[in-house]
């Protein structure tokens, strides 16, 4: 199986989770012991559900119980009923498995399990920006991991970008699975209008991505001339800034020699389920030198709805570093006409 087919089955099968799920009805137990259901009916229903739905999508064959079996015995016992719960309201199972630890369990359990037949067409209509994220996870990892594209070129970088252009090109030329199949024919179409031309945009753009952060009037929203934004003492060590992001509130370390606002990988899940972070949202890659001298590279994200003190911030670029801490630095500062700060009071004075 070449890595184009595991990385469409992905995207197709994501869907197919919890198919019958939409109560909980069942008494599966979730990570945090909540009963959703006997293992007996919840497959009985995952099963009926996933019958059903294959036979309305042509080119789709799926081994319902043993699918089924395996979220149920080792997806559903590794996620809290309250993220399950609000995926399921937001229909967002996607964002969800974007979790490492699910992600991988959730390949498991397609592999072997799911299979397309060479009539299947694949469609962007179907997918979710989850969706092809999840889709876009799946392909990076199957190209790290393939021993024969072991060499400098391929960085986790570099195959963010080309699986990005990849997916994007498959889903919206009307592929078969059958083109897919011929992906490593250098005179099959997928080869030359989804390969070749992905792989050329990486050679083309070599210039460093440079995020900025600047003063526009028209970003910022508030009533207030300025606002006074209250600190908290972070021990003795420095200070703590209250921030939410689209709605989810989080504490920062106050840090102007840090560059930009930094979030980590789960403060990005939780963006991701709200529906806060979108695809469109993800911009290049930028390089920070944290305080220990160790260099990490960071996926820059561009969000609106920021909130700080009485304004609201929007077209704000920040960053995401695996198990980062969160900083609020310099950059998000930039945005203001000016800002002080009065350490003796604990108060970060924001000038619209």
């Amino acid at each position: 199986m070449t890595r184009f087919e595991t990385v469409l089955k992905n995207i197709l099968f994501v869907a197919y989770l919890f198919i019958s799920c939409n109560a909980y009805s069942q008494e599966v137990k979730t990570k945090d012991g909540v009963s959703i259901g006997t293992r007996k009916d919840f497959i009985s229903d995952c099963t009926k559900g996933a019958k059903l739905k294959g036979k309305e999508i042509k080119g789709v064959e799926i081994k319902e119980y043993k699918y089924c079996a395996c979220f149920c015995d080792n997806l559903i016992p590794n996620i809290n009923s309250w993220d399950l719960e609000k995926a399921l309201k937001e229909n967002n199972i996607a964002g969800l498995l974007l979790d490492e630890s699910l992600f991988t369990i959730f390949m498991d359990c397609l592999e072997d399990n799911v299979t397309l037949t060479n009539d299947y067409t694949f469609e962007k209509s179907e997918n979710t920006d989850s969706h092809i994220m999840l889709a876009v996870k799946s392909c990076v990892k199957e190209i790290l991991n393939d021993e024969e594209m072991m060499d400098d070129f391929w960085t986790q970088e570099t195959a963010e970008r080309y699986c990005d252009c990849a997916i994007t090109k498959l889903l919206t030329k009307g592929y078969t699975y059958k083109d897919l199949q011929e992906s490593e024919d250098e005179n099959g179409a997928i080869y030359n209008e989804v390969v070749l031309p992905c792989v050329a945009e990486l050679f083309d753009d070599q210039i460093a991505w440079e995020p900025e952060n600047i003063y526009i009037t028209s970003d910022i929203i508030g009533d207030n001339p300025q606002s006074n934004v209250l600190l908290i003492d972070n021990l003795g060590q420095g200070f703590k800034v209250k921030i939410s992001i689209g709605g989810v509130q989080r504490y920062f370390l106050f840090d102007t020699g840090a560059t930009d606002l930094i979030i980590d990988r789960d403060t990005e899940r939780e963006l991701l389920i709200e529906g806060v972070l979108k695809k469109d949202n993800y911009l290049g890659k930028s390089e920070y030198m944290l305080a220990n001298k160790q260099k990490v590279t960071a996926q820059m994200v561009r969000v609106d709805n920021v909130r700080i003190g009485e304004y609201t911030v929007n077209n704000l670029i920040i960053g995401i570093i695996d198990e980062g801490s969160l900083l609020c630095g310099k950059s998000f500062l930039d945005k203001f006409k000016k800002w002080e700060l009065d350490s003796k009071n604990r108060i970060l004075i924001l000038y619209k």
